[in-house]
């Protein structure tokens, strides 16, 4: 009895620590004939993620995006799928972050982590669909989570690094709409 209150002590204590990975808020806005997301993310790293990020393995967000239309009879009715793609690496000689949005190419250069950090976690006027697509009147769910993993080695080095906590995956965040 004693020994698995320590156990279930112990885990409580460990996920106290880990930092929280998240969706903290989200919402789509129609602007220009293009519904737009914004949203608010939370992107605690673990230790051995920092040190591998620190030490020139890059790490990439990825922000997976789903609109999909309710029917009754009938399964859901996909409309739309959105995944954006950013890479964050250190590049030791300039000392500075690298955030590079993967889907365009543009990037930009970060003096500490927790800015650029910060900078991925505010998602702006993010070209989500054509307001064509979507029915006036009809209701819509967006659906949106966003996974962390390491970049930039094969595969089969990635397996070999199976106990660490390199990957990170947020529940989906799901919201209604009605155009």
């Amino acid at each position: 009895m004693v020994l698995s209150w320590l156990a279930v002590a112990a885990l409580a204590h460990a996920q106290a620590e880990e930092p929280r990975f998240g969706i903290r808020n989200a919402f789509v806005e129609p602007r220009g004939g293009v519904w737009q997301l914004n949203a608010i993310l939370e992107l605690g790293l673990s230790r051995a993620a920092e040190t591998a990020l620190e030490e020139g393995v890059p790490l990439t967000l990825i922000l997976d995006t789903e609109v999909s239309r309710g029917r009754r009879f009938l399964p859901d009715e996909n409309v739309a799928e959105l995944q954006q793609r950013w890479q964050l690496g250190y590049d030791g000689l300039a000392q500075r972050y690298v955030v590079v949005n993967q889907n365009s190419g543009a990037q930009a250069a970060y003096a500490s982590l927790g800015e650029a950090l910060d900078a991925l976690a505010r998602i702006r006027e993010l070209p989500l669909l054509d307001e064509s697509l979507l029915q006036a009147g009809r209701r819509y769910e967006v659906s949106l989570r966003a996974t962390l993993e390491i970049g930039g080695l094969p595969e089969a080095v990635k397996v070999l690094l199976f106990w660490r906590e390199w990957s990170r995956v947020t529940d989906w965040y799901t919201w209604s709409v009605r155009p």
